[in-house]
């Protein structure tokens, strides 16, 4: 379960969080397949949409050198947004790939957004599907990271494997 809604938690301060909503791990691809199993591995990297991509081009983000300090292991990208329109994070997920933060990437997890819209008939699924299709790699969405909980600690640079089937989610982090 995770909680869909601050609301509750706001009205009533202390009492905890309000899981109401059942958790369910989805892999992004125009047809669903929901008895699909799919795993993925790599090194850890991300974090905050909103904060990564003010970094790009910047000194402060040597994702470039990271990429090649794994290339063995490749990258796992975990990504969610707080208060991003489908619009919103198209642009900023655009930004990243046209600075090659998602070459030799293995695959991609994406967290429920926090206080998210739609922008008009385009979705956070149209989103990641127009930036990471012609990728190729795996898109595992609805990931409990972010700003909803319940939310999954990761930390850069573990190596992680994720395993997702019928909706439920294994994430295995070793530290080497």
């Amino acid at each position: 379960m995770y909680q869909s809604s601050w609301e509750r938690a706001f009205q009533n301060p202390g009492t905890g969080f309000y899981f109401d909503t059942p958790t369910e791990w989805k892999v992004l691809g125009r047809e669903q397949i929901p008895k699909k199993k799919v795993t993925v591995t790599g090194r850890l990297l991300g974090g905050c949409l909103e904060t990564l991509v003010s970094l790009v081009g910047t000194p402060y983000a040597p994702v470039h050198d990271f990429i090649n300090n794994y290339m063995k292991e490749g990258v796992l990208w975990y990504l969610e947004s707080a208060e991003s329109s489908a619009a919103q994070i198209y642009r900023a997920l655009w930004t990243m790939r046209e600075n090659g933060w998602f070459e030799r990437a293995n695959g991609i997890l994406f967290g429920r957004p926090g206080y998210y819209r739609d922008t008009k008939n385009f979705k956070l699924t149209d989103a990641l599907y127009a930036i990471f299709d012609p990728l190729g790699i795996p898109v595992i969405y609805d990931v409990d990271i972010g700003h909803q909980p319940p939310q999954m600690i990761l930390v850069n640079g573990a190596l992680a494997c994720v395993t997702v089937e019928n909706g439920k989610g294994i994430l295995e982090m070793t530290f080497k």
